[in-house]
């Protein structure tokens, strides 16, 4: 009796181990997705990764400064006195289907040099200066236009060598008087072929254009935004 209670103490001894010993070992299917090695299932950490992880950020596009078009080129023929003149030209380059048109441009033509007193004490001061200076036999005259105005203009001369003679002379008789340079414009009139008929005005046509205009002179330049253009029937 004593030794059938042994025996069933070590049974129940020996299923309690293999009890025990069951319970510490997990099945595979219970595994977690992110142990898993084999090549049916990424890590979850991967997984997570790739889902959260934005593209790489592209390089930024470089701009490239886009170069300004050379301004059109016209071509420029003349100059002319007289305005005249560049109408028949106009004309006759009209009549071949050149298109041009006439351009009106100021230059300066001379330059004269004025000898002139300064007045600081408006036109009652000019008046009184005016009076004495004639009283002394020096030709003068107020400025009355432009840039000196409300001066005193004691000769107008076309040379400065001259002008500073007599600035010499009147400076010893104590008046004071500075040399001023004044420009005096001009009127020249040019025609300007435009960039879509310049292939029309080649050397054969300009040899024949200068026949009947002997000072005729051709340049290329950029067009004038400005440039007021008549065209003639």
């Amino acid at each position: 009796m004593r030794s059938l209670f042994l025996f069933l103490l070590l049974l129940n001894i020996l299923y309690a181990l293999w009890q025990l010993q069951a319970g510490d070992v997990q099945p595979d299917s219970v595994l977690p997705v992110a142990e898993r090695s084999d090549g049916d299932h990424a890590p979850v950490s991967a997984a997570i990764e790739g889902e959260g992880a934005s593209e790489p950020e592209r390089p930024a596009r470089s701009e490239v400064a886009e170069e300004a078009p050379p301004a059109a080129l016209c071509i420029t023929l003349g100059a002319f006195a007289e305005r005249r003149e560049a109408e028949q030209l106009l004309q006759r380059l009209l009549a071949l289907d050149v298109q041009a048109g006439l351009v009106e441009d100021d230059v300066v033509g001379s330059t004269d040099y004025w000898l002139v007193m300064p007045v600081s004490g408006g036109s009652v001061d000019a008046v009184a200066r005016l009076s004495l200076l004639q009283e002394q036999g020096i030709e003068s005259f107020v400025i009355t236009r432009g840039p000196l105005a409300g001066n005193i203009s004691l000769g107008v001369f076309s040379r400065l060598d001259y002008a500073e003679a007599r600035q010499a002379q009147l400076l010893a008789d104590g008046n004071d008087v500075r040399v001023e340079s004044v420009d005096k414009l001009r009127t020249q009139y040019l025609v300007q072929v435009q960039p879509a008929a310049r292939r029309l005005v080649d050397q054969a046509l300009l040899g024949r254009l200068r026949n009947d205009f002997p000072s005729l002179q051709h340049q290329y330049q950029a067009c004038s935004p400005v440039a007021k253009l008549d065209s003639l029937p």
